[in-house]
């Protein structure tokens, strides 16, 4: 063998141990180095295209790669990480012939079965994207990335039932995946079965306590199954991350005003507002003003959301109440006149 040849592949064997030890300057000083010597080794124009792919260079891998299958239109390598660099690069639709081309000669690689099916689901093409997660499960029905990609095609679909068939069979074998527990737990929320989707939230807060998606599911069931307090202890754990979220802001004067802490509720609503328009917000300092009697600022609050939002049914509802209460029932028949109309 050549002294030439002998060089190549020392350090075609050198550059892949350096780069999977993710040494990457100096595997590429060493594969461009047996480049020089052979620029048409196929072992080398890969490294050379897994070293780029690694450092995010997709393009540059792509080249490499496709000097490969300039002559060797089958190889398998250059093939599936074309179709990786594409990928990189946000273009399922120029991954998907590559990898399909790999798949010929590998059919049962379950792993580019699944990423043929996630680069479908991406295109929005669903058909092809669940026919090719289930080719995948007949080869291993508990390939955890499988089970998560399958059941997120079908919670995007909303098809609930069929999401927790595969999600359940993924938590089962690992219950670390936070973002399927909460995607779980929204199921069991929107189901109304509060206390079931509690367990997946607080599972999910575990593992990632600042994962705003758990914090703010818990709060919301915790509302439901009227346990304020927690609801509030939760919320607040969320505002901690996020201090000018209305939504959670009025939630949380919600909760005080529904544990008899009409106080506490001013305040947080007064927080909302403070960040800008909020009708829940002024519809609970309504609520809180008109209980105190202070009708006047009670009225107020009703007609700041209808300065915005004409006609609000819930803001004139309130503003009945504040008329009979206040013993104006010509304002208030005025009023209802109004919604019946």
């Amino acid at each position: 063998m050549p002294n030439s040849s002998k060089s190549v592949i020392k350090l075609s064997k050198q550059g892949r141990e350096l780069l999977r030890a993710k040494r990457l300057q100096e595997a590429e000083t060493v594969f461009l180095e047996a480049l020089e010597l052979d620029d048409n080794n196929p072992y080398i124009l890969v490294g050379l295209g897994d070293l780029y792919r690694e450092q995010k260079k997709f393009d540059k891998a792509i080249n490499y790669y496709g000097k490969i299958l300039e002559n060797d239109p089958d190889n398998i390598f250059a093939l599936r990480g074309t179709g990786d660099s594409y990928r990189g690069l946000q273009q399922p639709e120029k991954a998907i012939p590559f990898w399909a081309r790999y798949l010929e000669n590998n059919q049962k690689d379950i792993h580019m079965l699944t990423r043929l099916a996630d680069a479908y689901k991406k295109m929005g093409d669903f058909p092809m994207s669940e026919s090719f997660y289930l080719k995948a499960l007949v080869i291993n029905e508990t390939d955890k990335y499988t089970l998560a990609g399958i059941g997120n095609l079908y919670y995007k679909l909303g098809n609930d039932k069929k999401a927790l068939t595969y999600f359940e069979k993924l938590l089962a074998l690992d219950e670390s995946y936070v973002a399927i527990q909460t995607m779980v737990g929204n199921i069991y929320r929107r189901r109304k079965d509060y206390t079931e989707a509690s367990e997946h939230y607080k599972k999910a807060a575990e593992y990632e306590p600042g994962n705003t998606f758990a914090l703010y599911g818990m709060g919301d069931c915790q509302r439901w199954l009227k346990n304020y307090d927690l609801a509030v202890e939760w919320w607040n754990r969320l505002l901690e991350k996020e201090p000018s979220n209305q939504v959670v802001l009025s939630r949380v004067g919600d909760a005080h005003y529904n544990a008899g802490r009409p106080d506490e509720a001013l305040v947080m609503y007064q927080k909302s507002l403070d960040v800008g328009f909020d009708v829940y917000a002024l519809l609970g300092v309504s609520k809180i003003h008109s209980n105190k009697g202070n009708f006047g600022e009670a009225e107020a609050a009703c007609h700041e959301i209808l300065n915005k939002v004409p006609a609000h049914y819930r803001a004139l509802k309130e503003l009945i109440k504040i008329y009979e209460e206040k013993g104006d029932m010509d304002k208030a028949q005025e009023i209802r006149n109004m919604i019946q109309d």
